[in-house]
């Protein structure tokens, strides 16, 4: 007798029940595994989404820098700063670079809300990296400085401005001092 026009063999039947089977449960089990993945994610971006940068793992300097999604606007101790120097200083300043390095050191580069001036804020972490809530903020002559007239490379990214004998150069690749160079580990905007 012919098969031709019957029922499939039962075990073809089986066969299609357990690939079935196989396939709806490792669809699950992706579906979790890339959930659980997002909430990780989500909850390392949570620590990082106030005006200013936040502390992130400081392990070793990494080869590329990561990256954390910034607001627009420079810190608003920057600006306060700023208006200290020069009343005339057009705030809320603009980001347009900030770094910061394994070895307590951070750098950010704010230009006036009217597309003038340029602006760098140092600042050597001796507490905390800043932090909207409870970080801390830098302070001229102790763990930070503010200087305007910064030139700016736009081909290449760089950013420089001179205090007494020293230069500071801000790239999205890190922070240079004089001679002495400061690998980023977290960059905005990215290299």
């Amino acid at each position: 007798m012919s098969r031709i026009g019957t029922e499939p063999a039962p075990e073809s039947s089986r066969t299609f029940t357990v690939v079935g089977l196989s396939l709806l449960i490792l669809t699950v089990v992706g579906a979790l595994f890339g959930y659980v993945l997002g909430l990780r994610d989500i909850d390392e971006n949570k620590s990082t989404s106030s005006d200013g940068p936040l502390a992130v793992s400081s392990g070793g300097a990494t080869a590329k820098p990561s990256t954390v999604s910034r607001p627009a606007n420079c810190p608003q101790f920057i600006s306060d700063g700023a208006r200290k120097q020069d009343p005339g200083a057009a705030v809320p300043m603009q980001l347009v670079q900030y770094v910061r390095s394994s070895t307590n050191k951070e750098a950010w580069i704010c230009q006036e809300r009217d597309g003038s001036g340029l602006w760098y804020q140092g600042h050597d972490r001796v507490q905390d990296w800043y932090a909207e809530v409870g970080g801390e903020i830098p302070e001229e002559g102790r763990n930070g400085l503010l200087r305007p007239n910064v030139r700016a490379d736009t081909k290449n990214r760089s950013y420089s401005v001179t205090n007494d004998d020293t230069t500071y150069t801000v790239t999205p690749r890190g922070l240079t001092i004089g001679s002495k160079t400061y690998p980023a580990i977290q960059a905005y905007p990215p290299a």
